[in-house]
């Protein structure tokens, strides 16, 4: 039977763990969306029972090329599978995953060096080293360290005594103490595995270090080393052993012992409490666990996978707060799996706090593909410090799909979901969202965003007091665009600084034109549905007026003076003012033709215009001023 085709449900946050499956199924085996669609509904067992475990705990395993062939050599095993899912799965896991993770595994019970560090308040081993000849071995390779470390000699460079303790810091770099002394006598060392591997390099190169430890000291080191070579070597043919899985018995204590010491070393720091993720549980029960979330088995969910989820603790009424998710799962069937994929569709931005983010859009396609666009584009944050540059290289990356694509609706919903980190680069709260940002805009000013001139225009930034003010931007905020252009005109005036003739007559003309929209508040009208698609042709004959009336004006009057008490007239939004100043000084042009158009615009746009007539004047002060780089043309069309 057919797979069922991923798709978005709405809530983001469920949605943002399908675009993490996606995005963890191409990672790992280069399938975008339309491959992946096409396996789910030819061998949809395949994919969630050996094609995502493997790839999930491959993600979480050392990038290595051991790790590499491990993962191509199972990607064969699994490709070639014919037989039950379950089947699948267990195969996957005790021959391939822990594959994956014997080195971390074997290094995790290297690190630690005292026995102190194995044991529970009650002086008893703890189930994850219950391994007599694991302890055997460590207590050994302790005994000697500190017999090393305690020995004393003739210093090399004077003629008193001295510890090789003090001879073993010079070899590893280091100023603290390396003995410690406990109660009743007891004496620990606090060398660590890296101190160790220091002195282990030091001896197999002979430095010069290395070679002023007298006899001695170096015989007591070197059979360390061999004792924890031998660890080393014991620890590898046990992990070797687990793939057949017959190595754990049966449900016994002993059993339930071997499996926390096999347990796998994983942890994706964003669930690192939950379910295959908790330090409490063993290899089997890890097992159990993962192969439960991909049966659907697991019924209730809490703050462990995410923290917008109610507590237990946190309300006393468990039965109202616990979180049932099985009405959920059949409409969403793979819904856990997904939801243990959340972090993987979030971007990882390392730049400053800005942490992990991710672009929310209910499209699925749309959200795939612009994050895709967003992970290579945030690349370049690195290069930038503007605060706001993720706001807008998200909408780079928005823009660039929407225009490939031609769609307006999947900018109504839209989300900007942040992880913040601290000045260190750390992810401050692994489980908690620090930022939700809603960025979608209205389909009226998503069909304005759509036509190439109008977006081409507004892509540019104004010179406002000191700073560059990314036009776009502003538009996106939905924040009204005519105090921007009145600031940067005036800007212009006073420094005698050039003013972007295109950029800022577009601007006016959507000012004006989503003021005059908002005139209409009748609902489920003609006019209400047809806006959107009216808009672009009402905002490009409003630039076009404002544009062929700010050159009139211009041909009309050649006296500059008249720039300032015009200008003023509209900051303080005297409209007599403004036209009596104007038409005062046109009854004195040379260019009559080019004055009596001014005229029809004056009371076309101005005197008759209660709601946008600002936009309409300060378009012809933009005329008299002159423009920058991008000044328009007398001639230029609508289209």
């Amino acid at each position: 039977m057919g797979g069922e085709e991923l798709r978005f449900t709405g809530n983001w946050f469920i949605d943002a763990g399908i675009l993490g499956f996606v995005n963890l199924m191409e990672e790992v085996y280069g399938w975008d969306l339309e491959e992946l669609q096409k396996r789910i509904k030819e061998e949809p067992e395949k994919v969630y029972y050996g094609y995502f475990p493997l790839a999930y705990f491959y993600n979480l395993s050392a990038k290595s090329d051991e790790n590499r062939n491990t993962l191509l050599e199972a990607m064969k095993e699994v490709e070639g599978f014919k037989g039950d899912k379950h089947k699948l799965l267990e195969l996957v896991w005790w021959r391939y995953i822990t594959r994956l993770f014997k080195d971390k595994w074997v290094r995790s019970k290297l690190e630690k060096m005292r026995k102190r560090d194995i044991i529970n308040n009650q002086g008893k081993i703890r189930d994850p080293y219950s391994d007599s000849k694991y302890v055997k071995l460590l207590e050994k390779r302790e005994h000697l360290i500190k017999a090393a470390l305690l020995m004393e000699t003739k210093d090399p460079n004077s003629s008193e005594n001295i510890k090789c303790e003090v001879l073993v810091k010079r070899i590893i770099g280091k100023r603290g103490e390396l003995i410690e002394k406990k109660g009743a006598g007891d004496i620990e060392h606090k060398l660590s595995l890296e101190d160790f591997e220091k002195l282990i390099k030091n001896s197999h190169e002979k430095s010069k270090l290395w070679e002023e430890l007298p006899k001695e000291c170096k015989n007591k080191i070197n059979k360390a080393i061999e004792v924890h070579y031998e660890l080393e070597q014991y620890l590898r043919e046990r992990w070797r052993h687990i793939a057949s899985n017959s190595v754990l018995g049966d449900n016994t204590k002993e059993s339930k012992k071997l499996s926390k010491f096999f347990r796998l070393p994983i942890d994706s720091s964003f669930y690192h409490n939950y379910l295959f993720f908790n330090q409490s549980k063993g290899i089997k029960e890890q097992f159990n666990a993962f192969k439960n979330i991909l049966d659907g088995k697991v019924r209730k969910i809490s703050k462990d996978l995410s923290k917008f989820l109610p507590s237990d603790n946190e309300f006393p009424n468990i039965l109202y707060t616990t979180f049932d998710i099985s009405q959920l799962q059949e409409q969403i069937p793979n819904l856990l799996a997904y939801l243990i994929c959340v972090d993987v569709g979030m971007i990882d931005v390392n730049y400053h706090n800005a942490g992990k983010i991710l672009f929310y859009s209910p499209d699925l396609e749309f959200c795939y593909e612009t994050n895709r666009k967003l992970r290579e584009w945030t690349k370049s944050l690195r290069e930038s410090n503007n605060s706001r540059f993720i706001f807008k290289v998200t909408w780079w990356a928005i823009i660039d799909m929407m225009t490939e694509k031609k769609s307006s609706y999947s900018l109504e919903n839209m989300y900007l979901i942040q992880l913040y980190r601290d000045e260190k680069g750390r992810i401050i709260n692994n489980q908690a969202f620090a930022k939700v940002e809603y960025i979608g805009i209205p389909k009226l000013h998503a069909s304005i965003l759509l036509d190439d001139q109008i977006r081409e225009a507004l892509n540019t930034s104004l010179s406002v007091n000191g700073s560059n003010i990314w036009l776009l931007g502003r538009f996106l905020r939905q924040k009204p665009l005519y105090p921007l252009i009145l600031k940067h005109v005036r800007n212009g005036i006073k420094d005698s600084g050039p003013i972007r003739w295109r950029a800022s007559l577009y601007a006016l003309a959507i000012d004006a034109k989503l003021r005059s929209i908002g005139r209409d508040s009748g609902l489920f009208g003609n006019f209400f549905f047809e806006r959107p698609a009216r808009a672009v042709a009402g905002v490009k004959e409003y630039y076009h007026d404002m544009n062929q009336n700010a050159w009139n004006v211009r041909k009309a009057i050649g006296d500059k003076n008249i720039i300032y008490p015009l200008f003023s007239a509209v900051r303080r939004h005297h409209r007599n003012a403004f036209v009596n100043i104007l038409l005062k000084t046109l009854l004195q042009a040379n260019n009559k033709e080019s004055a009596s158009r001014v005229n029809s615009y004056i009371f076309r746009r101005i005197l008759t215009n209660d709601e946008s007539w600002e936009d309409f004047a300060l378009a012809l002060v933009v005329g008299l001023a002159g423009g920058g780089a991008d000044v328009g043309s007398s001639e230029e069309s609508e289209e």
